[in-house]
This record gives C-alpha cells, structure tokens and sequence, in this order.
C-alpha cells in the first residue's frame, strides 16, 4: 500500500468513532436524505446481489437492506476500524462487511445486479482503475451509483468546510484536520459532466447525474454496456 493511501487509511480508522455523528452533525441530517435518494435510484431495478464500495460504517448498506430485504449486500472497504464501527447496525440483515481495497476487488467478474460508492471515489487513488473494477463485477445491464460531494464556488461553503468543519471536529477527534483534507478533495474533484464522462469512458452507458438537497452532492447513475 502506497504512502498516500495509507495516509488516507489511517485518517478514516482515526476518526472512526465519530465518523457517523459528525456526518450527521455537519449536514444537518440532510446525509440521511442523500442517501435514501441513492436507494430510491435502485427502486425500478431487479436486486439480488448489492456491492457498496467504501462502504465506511454500512449506513448505505443498511438502507439498501431495509428496501430490498431479500438481496445479498456486500460491503467494502479498506479501513477496518470504520467496518467495525458498522457492525453492531447489521444484526439479522443480509449485509457482509468485507475488508479489501476498492481498486482491487476480491470478487469474480458479473456477480453483482448494482455496485454503489458513496463519499468514496474520490480518495481512489486512480479513479478509472476504480470504475473497470465495479464495471468488471457488474452484470450486464448492472447498475453503477455513485454519490458524491461536488466541487462549489460559493464562499460561504468552502468557509464552512474549510475552516469552520475542520474546528469544531477538533474538539469531537484527535484528527480534527481530516475535515481539511475532506475540503481539499471535494474542491479538486471533477464537476457533474466532467465526471459523466469519465464514467462514460469506462463502458457505462445512459449515464446521468442529479443534484440533491443543499446542492453540494450529486449522484450519478450509469449502466454496463
């Protein structure tokens, strides 16, 4: 593992035991409809096998969960303090927390009906490594969703996560400058279309994005061709 990623790794176990109450905190909430949005993206598709890339502490998985009951739902992701933080939200459901890397997934090719990122795609190291790898697990005709923050000009939120975030996390965690990093990314990570490309030339097809409340995430959604 490369200097950068286990820097990145390290930052996620670090704040692990906060991590869901100051995304909650900061977003007032509004995390919670981000991610019932992605959910609802799925609701005209025929489930049976769900992956969830960098899946963090599983709240996505378990939302995927409580709408298709009867799917298998694997989650993935490199820092195992943040899986451990999610397991206790599991208990009885079909989800399967697994610790591997996003860009090199432990699964055969066209397992998966939908492969779904939230927050996570843009700290891949190589993010056109990471989208042959969830094109490889799809089937035919799967579904790709990924949600994501996008860059914003407006200087009322780059104080708020620049500065502000960045704070008041330090009085929540040791790492309080992971929200700097968190900032940084989202300012240099590629805009709606620019990104529906990307996801374009790596095989997907149909591919479309939409801006969520608060106007600060979107999520884009595709089809392997």
């Amino acid at each position: 593992m490369d200097k950068e990623k286990t820097k990145i790794r390290s930052m996620f176990n670090s704040i692990s035991h906060r991590y869901d109450f100051l995304n909650h905190f900061f977003s007032a909430n509004v995390d919670r409809v981000w991610r019932k949005k992605t959910v609802n993206a799925l609701e005209k598709e025929k489930v049976e096998r769900i992956l969830d890339v960098a899946c963090g502490t599983l709240d996505l998985a378990v939302d995927f969960s409580k709408r298709f009951p009867d799917a298998d739902i694997i989650g993935v992701d490199f820092a195992e303090k943040m899986l451990e933080r999610g397991l206790k939200k599991i208990k009885g459901k079909n989800i399967f927390p697994i610790h591997a890397d996003g860009l090199k997934l432990p699964f055969k090719d066209e397992c998966f009906d939908a492969v779904s990122i939230a927050f996570g795609i843009r700290n891949f190291e190589d993010m056109e490594k990471g989208l042959k790898e969830f094109r490889r697990v799809l089937k035919k005709g799967g579904v790709l969703l990924i949600l994501e923050f996008t860059p914003n000009r407006n200087p009322l939120f780059n104080f708020y996560t620049g500065y502000f975030m960045p704070s008041l996390a330090k009085l929540f965690v040791t790492n309080g400058d992971s929200y700097k990093y968190l900032h940084r990314s989202v300012k240099e990570f590629p805009d709606g279309e620019e990104l529906k490309k990307i996801i374009e030339k790596q095989g997907f097809r149909d591919v479309e994005f939409f801006r969520l409340p608060f106007g600060i995430s979107l999520l884009h959604r595709g089809y392997k061709e």
